[in-house]
């Protein structure tokens, strides 16, 4: 790998750590949103490459901060309709 990758590679370390920080570390998801990128990894075959311990924890959290931005969307209605098409059995009817 060249420097500037390494350097590309620790800003992305960096920037998703940050993001990581202010959207999941113990906020109310935080242990849903862990549960759920184990899930997606452990299914996915990822932990069985040669990927490193750095790069499945910045894809771990990546896949977190996405978990909890969608279920933040969810709480505030954001997909109210949208919910009631893909389940139908919640509307009451």
């Amino acid at each position: 790998m060249t420097d500037s990758t390494d350097a590309g590679l620790s800003d992305c370390i960096e920037l998703v750590g940050a993001m990581w920080e202010l959207e999941v570390a113990d906020h109310t998801h935080e242990r849903q949103a862990r549960h759920a990128s184990a899930m997606l990894l452990s299914g996915s075959g990822i932990i069985s490459t040669s990927a490193t311990s750095e790069m499945i924890d910045l894809v771990e959290r990546a896949l977190q901060i996405g978990y909890v931005a969608a279920l933040k969307e969810v709480e505030g209605g954001d997909h109210d309709d949208d919910i009631l098409q893909w389940r139908p059995d919640l509307s009451g009817s």
